[in-house]
């Protein structure tokens, strides 16, 4: 192509020999130039090509570390929501006549209570891909931002997991003087039982210690829901912005 204009310009120059070298000259800066931009646009295309494959592989990895992610701290939410529904009920039990209830649930409460997940998201690709700057080459700037934002609403979480870890330290240093523990495992693991030690849930119900805690713990624990129902929201809308990019490639 570009040797066809060349041709053509010098006939055209021949035809006039005062401007020759000048019709000619500028005809080859001309054409030197559109060469030098198609070059460039070409490598520009190529550029952007492996730009965009890199994004595409990165995204794909994403989607698959936050779908884990995603059914990571739904199951999370379901043991807090049961800790906290159990918390609520037993409760109810305090300075009232416990004698005549059957102590497997009241064993069966305290179990749940204890049984406190935490959420421990999968983020290595995620980590890497932030440490190294490929970030960068996320083109959806919202999705960048709950990438980048994801570490601190995590940390958030752990912040809120260790208050209520301590308070369950609390509660089952204190529980250990009222009832079996041994009993308590019995609901959730295999373990051997003493029959030899007896709970006392009756002197349970009446410490006001084991209340607070109890209480205390409870109230962490909803501020923690709040808080993963938060990270659960921007798990989804994470997922979301990475399908639309592939749908609009």
């Amino acid at each position: 192509m570009i040797n066809f204009f060349r041709k053509k310009r010098k006939k055209m120059a021949d035809d006039n020999k005062a401007l020759k070298y000048t019709r000619y000259a500028i005809g080859e800066i001309v054409l030197v130039v559109i060469g030098i931009l198609i070059a460039l646009q070409i490598n520009n295309w190529n550029e952007q090509r492996k730009m965009n494959s890199q994004e595409q592989e990165l995204l794909n990895g994403l989607e698959i570390e936050f779908k884990i992610n995603f059914n990571r701290l739904e199951k999370v939410i379901q043991v807090q929501q049961k800790s906290n529904e159990s918390a609520n009920k037993i409760m109810t039990y305090f300075n009232q006549d416990v004698s005549n209830i059957q102590k497997v649930k009241f064993d069966s409460l305290q179990h749940n209570i204890y049984n406190a997940w935490t959420f421990d998201p999968r983020k290595g690709l995620l980590n890497s891909v932030i440490a190294s700057g490929q970030i960068n080459l996320i083109s959806n700037i919202e999705l960048k931002n709950q990438l980048a934002s994801f570490e601190d609403m995590v940390n958030d979480l752990e912040e809120e997991s260790q208050a209520i870890q301590l308070l369950n330290a609390k509660l089952i240093l204190i529980t250990s003087e009222y009832m079996n523990i041994g009993k308590l495992n019995e609901i959730g693991y295999e373990s051997f039982v003493n029959e030899g030690f007896r709970s006392d849930y009756n002197r349970f119900f009446k410490d006001i210690l084991v209340y607070n805690i109890i209480n205390n713990a409870s109230s962490w624990r909803y501020d923690l829901l709040d808080e993963e129902t938060e990270v659960m929201q921007s798990i989804k809308r994470i997922i979301e912005l990475i399908n639309e990019e592939f749908n609009n490639k």
